[in-house]
């Protein structure tokens, strides 16, 4: 009897993990191995017209983020850009594109630090589902979810990007960031605070860590050479700076305009918390909990040695 009962603790443990498993998602886990993801959106003009910028907002009503891997000689790109631009339609979001930089002969607009922080940040996922830790097109929610080419997981590509963007962040953050910024001639002094934000949770709240980014974005950038012939490139990533700490300061040179005056500074945060699930070898996830009950369900399930009786 004992065993029996078990036996149905055991499947009522193991079907919803294999309901879970089975319900193919349309996207690709961004961080491979991390609960985590990306907050930001926090953006400063940099015009010439003005030597000091500042903004302040709360983390709940930033913008989405949504990051694209891409290059001026991707025609693929310009498909799935299109299903990216319908996809958001009035949706307030802030878009960076990644111009591919290294070993590059065409494309102009990438450099060092754009290409080091989506290798650290997304090339790992990248690498386990396409081969590669740079892959054009590759285009990524919240930091959290990844598409990776022309392909649909659902009916079409726009209907993926819908229901990604769909998900929102997942992050438990609240409270505020700051940027402001002080230009001496060729120099920037840039001051960002995240000491106000915080993890929202009652008690036995998990260890989180916030990494916070400088990204230098031009809204529009001329480059008539490009083979997939676009012509004006938008949102262009020019360089990524990691900042040190939850606040402080740094100077910097702000990357030159391809074209026109506008240049944008953008704060971004990764975010990271503990996870208390586990990935088995069949792509099952199980929390914590659920593991250690399972173990005791097993260990149930072993016959009992019966003790002889006296005759």
């Amino acid at each position: 009897m004992r065993a029996l009962a078990a036996l149905l603790m055991v499947g009522l443990i193991i079907l919803p993990i294999q309901a879970s498993a089975a319900s193919e998602s349309v996207w690709d886990d961004a961080r491979e191995g991390v609960q985590g993801g990306t907050i930001g959106g926090l953006s400063l003009s940099l015009s010439e017209s003005a030597t000091e910028y500042s903004a302040s907002m709360d983390v709940m009503e930033l913008s989405r983020v949504i990051e694209v891997y891409t290059a001026t000689w991707c025609t693929n790109c310009v498909t799935t850009e299109h299903a990216l631009d319908e996809a958001i339609g009035d949706t307030d979001v802030v878009r960076i594109h990644y111009h591919r930089h290294k070993f590059e002969v065409e494309d102009p607009f990438g450099s060092n630090g754009t290409e080091e922080r989506w290798e650290s940040i997304y090339g790992a996922a990248s690498t386990t589902i396409g081969g590669a830790p740079r892959l054009a097109p590759t285009t990524v929610f919240d930091g959290e979810r990844l598409h990776l080419g022309t392909s649909s997981k659902s009916d079409s590509l726009l209907n993926d990007y819908i229901a990604s963007l769909g998900i929102g962040s997942t992050h438990e953050f609240e409270g505020t960031m700051s940027l402001s910024a002080t230009t001496s001639g060729a120099t920037t002094e840039f001051s960002w605070d995240l000491t106000g934000m915080s993890y929202r949770c009652a008690d036995d709240c998990p260890t989180e860590s916030l990494t916070a980014w400088l990204l230098f974005v031009e809204d529009s950038a001329n480059f008539p050479e490009g083979s997939n012939e676009v012509g004006d490139y938008l949102h262009v990533l020019h360089d990524a700076v990691q900042l040190d700490g939850m606040s402080g300061s740094t100077a910097i040179d702000v990357p030159t305009a391809w074209d026109g005056n506008d240049m944008s500074a953008i704060l971004l945060v990764d975010w990271e918390v503990e996870s208390d699930i586990l990935v088995v070898d069949d792509g099952y996830v199980i929390p914590a909990p659920g593991v250690a009950t399972l173990l005791c369900m097993l260990a149930a399930l072993a016959p009992l040695r019966r003790k002889s009786i006296p005759r």
